[in-house]
């Protein structure tokens, strides 16, 4: 091999491998895939955003033994509300994922799931494993507002919004389209809560996103109040003062509804099954004296 096709071939690894390097710190409102797409220049230029932590982020000394699971389903708000955990006790949660691009901002504890964190992020159902998770939370959205929110995360980041023609085309990471993957997302947005509601055999603390939005402070005094966790006054004002951060998507109006009349049938239907599960759950829970939020 000539010492010129050497030199390509050294150029074509040094190209590849900065590439994924890219992928790997893309910033939260971009989507990984676009790094493959634009000039390097402008990731240079890029100004990334910063997280302003009211105290030094730290991990549990010593451990726990009780992991806590933070369950949702995707676009219900679970990293936003790690965000507030993290700004009000100053402990890095953890996830069974690994997201280089929450790595980078702020969640040093990705891919972290035993007691060192204060809880794990995760959509899965239970593990089959009972002693995974001694407790959870299980942070509930509308499932509109949930599946349209992950949408957005797919096509732009955690914090951007999906241009009208993404609702248009087929998905080229899904075989199917915007219609059917509606129609997916709503039975997994199902089978997740049935599941936990019903196969998880610890304590479970019910947080819905639009608590969380409406009543922040006590919403996240229950949490805490669940994980067993103490705070003075002063990190709950600091929290509250600095809760919106880089992790909630800006609502963005749009001049047309991606739902048809079919889907909202679906997900009226959907989302009554779910809630009466919901409050029986929590039903079941206040007569035997647990706290339920």
């Amino acid at each position: 091999m000539s010492r010129r096709s050497l030199f390509l071939l050294a150029a074509v690894v040094v190209l590849l491998y900065f590439s994924i390097i890219m992928v790997m710190l893309s910033p939260l409102n971009v989507p990984k895939a676009s790094y493959l797409g634009h000039g390097y220049l402008h990731h240079f230029t890029y100004r990334q955003p910063r997280v302003h932590w009211c105290k030094e982020l730290q991990w549990r000394s010593p451990p726990v033994a009780d992991v806590v699971a933070l369950v949702s389903h995707p676009g219900s708000g679970n990293t936003w509300l790690r965000y507030l955990l993290q700004q009000v006790t100053g402990i890095v949660t953890g996830s069974i994922y690994m997201d280089y691009g929450l790595r980078v901002h702020g969640f040093p504890a990705e891919n972290v799931t035993d007691g060192s964190v204060l809880v794990v992020k995760t959509h899965e159902a239970p593990p089959a494993d009972p002693k995974k998770f001694k407790s959870g939370i299980l942070l509930i959205r509308n499932p509109r507002d949930a599946i349209l929110a992950d949408f957005n995360r797919l096509h732009k980041g955690h914090v951007g919004t999906a241009p009208k023609s993404a609702f248009e085309q087929k998905f080229s990471d899904r075989k199917t389209g915007w219609v059917n993957y509606v129609a997916s997302q709503l039975t997994t947005w199902e089978d997740l809560h049935r599941l936990w509601l019903t196969d998880f055999s610890g304590p479970l603390l019910l947080v819905h996103y639009d608590h969380l939005v409406g009543d922040t402070r006590q919403t996240l005094a229950s949490v805490l109040q669940f994980l067993n966790v103490t705070v003075s006054e002063a990190d709950m004002n600091c929290a509250i003062s600095n809760k919106e951060g880089i992790y909630r998507r800006r609502k963005k109006l749009q001049d047309f509804d991606p739902f048809t009349p079919d889907m909202y049938r679906a997900l009226n239907i959907v989302k009554g099954r779910v809630y009466k599960m919901l409050d029986e759950y929590a039903r079941t829970r206040t007569n035997k004296g647990d706290s339920v939020s």
